[in-house]
């Protein structure tokens, strides 16, 4: 699986089959009748990105809700918490670090949930902020191994 947009910044996702990563993703398992699926709120302005990422997620058994911008995602954080939330930087109307500050007003304990995606990683405006709320974050281009990483990431976080 490969992805490359339409615009200046070129963003790639290719499955770690395709590369033959280091180390193999361990097997992803099924959820079971008890539990539920973990929820992820996923954030960003380009449709096919959005669909590639949402696509891998749902492979990992995750239910997952798409939306392409911060106002969106907003609607979306009042209605129900999410276990994680997979955020662009860049996007229309709210960008990433506005919609993750309203996030933490509304729901506090959501910050700690989020995972930022981004092609902008040379901008000091940009580093300045991850580097203020000690974020996770995935630089675009990346593999889906290095998402799954991120995600651990997340998860390591939020067990403190």
């Amino acid at each position: 699986m490969q992805y490359a947009p339409h615009s200046s910044d070129t963003l790639c996702i290719e499955a770690e089959r395709e590369k033959a990563p280091a180390r193999p993703l361990p097997a992803p398992k099924a959820p079971s009748t008890v539990t539920t699926r973990q929820r992820v709120l996923v954030l960003d302005d380009d449709d096919d990105f959005r669909s590639v990422l949402a696509d891998f997620l749902v492979t990992r058994f995750f239910e997952v809700t798409a939306v392409r911008d911060g106002a969106e995602g907003l609607r979306e954080i009042l209605k129900d918490p999410f276990d994680l939330i997979v955020c662009d930087m860049m996007m229309p109307q709210v960008s990433g670090e506005m919609f993750y500050w309203a996030v933490s007003r509304l729901r506090p304990a959501a910050r700690l949930r989020f995972l930022f995606i981004t092609g902008y990683q040379n901008d000091p405006t940009v580093q300045a902020f991850f580097q203020r709320v000690n974020a996770t974050v995935l630089t675009k281009p990346f593999t889906l191994e290095a998402m799954n990483t991120a995600m651990h990431d997340v998860a390591r976080k939020l067990r403190g």
